[in-house]
């Protein structure tokens, strides 16, 4: 099928209608999608699928009516909107890196070059009166579905990254993942039903659906992910007498938090298939799904700025691209997949941003809630993104700061690997190798324990608590020794115990030696705790 592609927009945009420069301009993403979309067919309809609170709800009276369009000049008298003459601000300077931006050894040798774009930096200024999107709009209300500006690359992005084979697909500007699960679990969850997860999964999930009175049940996993044979049949032996069949499947398919794992292509095939044959929804939670680390490469001995050089442009080109796996939303022919992507693994978090991609009917919904809610992201969050994606990179160039990104913590990774292998005890500890993300999962066989060897035996109940103290002593000490890893049992979505012992790693901000010295403080506590 004949897509868009990243040379196309700008005649594409240069044959539209320009971007409203109001505040709050009401906007959708289907007028930012291509030509090529108005081919495919429309998705299914899913209001069977929405929860008895959302059903009949459609947002804000009053904000619906706050941005009324016409052929001529719009008084307003009704909505109380501040002028932008008492906005304490003029402008806002910006210096921002360049796509390909410079190593960690590099960007501390030119911190005070932030001016023409010398040194992979460049400077603007953005005022309360510009000529395109500026203060006056930034700092004002905004719409629930998000700027138009910001909005039109996120929908281009989307289309080029996904192209969602169905016609009626929407996206609008979420207050990040967390705020777009908690808004999708009441969009589609009553109070008392059962949502599927992995058996590890994202502990803010789990809080979100205990809080709205939603149940989770785990489904295993092995090293490709959520089994799809085990998902078949949970659905297939479902008793629909004890409680409703669940109609929601949560999953965090590109590396996994907390296991790091990855589900394959024909996994994802497999799953969706099944989804299809249950009338499942699918939330792709995927924030890690542009840190593409690859296969992991021994860099014992080499220092972080060495393991960093060593891979050229062109081979970090080449990982990212090869190590790509379809979305569930690019496998969507029905329009069952909600979308969660997330500005905070990949610029920065404290932005609160991200946007959630999934048939118009849902994105409605999504809109409506944010209206009663968040309202919309942060206005300077938005300018921020957009003069950095749009006016600053554009599409290839972010697609060059995700190669560069994916590049700085493969090198992480390693080391802490490098680490792993180094320094803990193999006859008691095990660990992934995960390709994307930002997460190590350890495994600790607490079946070595000289003092735990004994219960191998005995039922899971029995051991249950003797598997969490130990779980706890060793955190305990290892926080004790300078080093802070998150216990596993954090992540179960099922409350009942399952014998294993699990520690959660990150390699995402700690400094190079410290990533190094964390995993031996750690290992030397399992060793003295294990009598190894």
């Amino acid at each position: 099928m004949t897509r868009l592609q990243s040379t196309e927009i700008k005649a594409l945009r240069a044959a539209a209608p320009p971007l409203p420069l109001i505040p709050a301009p009401a906007v959708s993403s289907d007028e930012y999608k291509s030509p090529y979309n108005r081919t495919k067919s429309p998705a299914k309809r899913f209001d069977h699928h929405f929860s008895l609170e959302s059903r009949n709800f459609t947002g804000s009276a009053l904000k619906k009516g706050s941005s009324p369009s016409g052929p001529r000049k719009i008084i307003s008298l009704g909505t109380g909107r501040p002028t932008a003459n008492y906005y304490p601000w003029e402008s806002i300077s910006l210096n921002e890196a360049s796509p390909k931006a410079t190593s960690k050894a590099e960007a501390e040798a030119n911190l005070d070059v932030l001016n023409g774009g010398e040194k992979g930096h460049s400077a603007h200024t953005i005022t309360k009166h510009g000529l395109t999107y500026n203060l006056s709009i930034a700092m004002n209300y905004c719409l629930a579905n998000g700027s138009a500006h910001l909005l039109r690359f996120i929908t281009e992005h989307v289309e080029l990254v996904h192209n969602p084979p169905y016609a009626d697909w929407a996206t609008f500007l979420s207050c990040g993942a967390t705020a777009a699960t908690e808004v999708a679990l009441r969009i589609f969850c009553n109070r008392g039903d059962t949502i599927l997860a992995e058996q590890y999964t994202y502990p803010g999930t789990l809080e979100s659906a205990a809080l709205n009175g939603v149940n989770v049940q785990g489904i295993q996993m092995d090293a490709d992910g959520l089994r799809p044979d085990v998902l078949d049949e949970v659905l297939s032996s479902w008793d629909d007498a004890q409680s409703p069949r669940p109609r929601v499947l949560y999953t965090i398919p590109t590396g996994q938090n907390p296991t790091g794992v990855s589900q394959s292509l024909e996994r994802r095939r497999a799953i969706y298939d099944i989804a299809e044959k249950h009338d499942l929804v699918i939330i792709e939670d995927d924030p890690y799904y542009s840190l593409r680390m690859g296969p992991y490469r021994d860099t014992h001995g080499i220092n972080g700025a060495e393991a960093n050089q060593s891979a050229s442009d062109n081979e970090a080109a080449q990982i990212y691209h090869s190590e790509s796996i379809p979305s569930y939303l690019t496998l969507d022919t029905s329009g069952r997949v909600v979308r969660l992507d997330s500005a905070s693994k990949i610029i920065a978090p404290g932005l609160r941003a991200g946007w959630v991609t999934a048939p118009r009917q849902i994105i409605d919904k999504f809109t409506a809630y944010q209206e009663l809610s968040t309202l919309a992201v942060s206005g300077p969050s938005q300018l921020m993104l957009w003069h950095l994606l749009d006016e600053n990179w554009g599409h290839d160039g972010f697609t060059a700061w995700l190669v560069h990104l994916s590049r700085e913590y493969r090198w992480r990774r390693d080391v802490l690997l490098d680490a792993c292998n180094k320094y803990l005890p193999r006859e008691a500890v095990q660990w992934n190798t995960p390709e994307f993300g930002m997460f190590l999962w350890v495994k600790v066989d607490w079946r070595q324990h000289p003092r735990l060897k004994s219960l191998s035996g005995l039922s899971l109940e029995k051991v249950g608590a003797q598997i969490l103290g130990l779980e706890e002593r060793i955190g305990a000490k290892a926080l004790e020794k300078g080093v802070l890893v998150t216990k596993g049992s954090l992540f179960a979505s099922n409350q009942e115990r399952n014998g294993h012992l699990h520690f959660r790693m990150t390699f995402a901000a700690a400094e190079e030696g410290d990533l190094k010295e964390g995993v031996r403080l750690f290992a030397e506590v399992v060793r003295e705790d294990f009598g190894l």
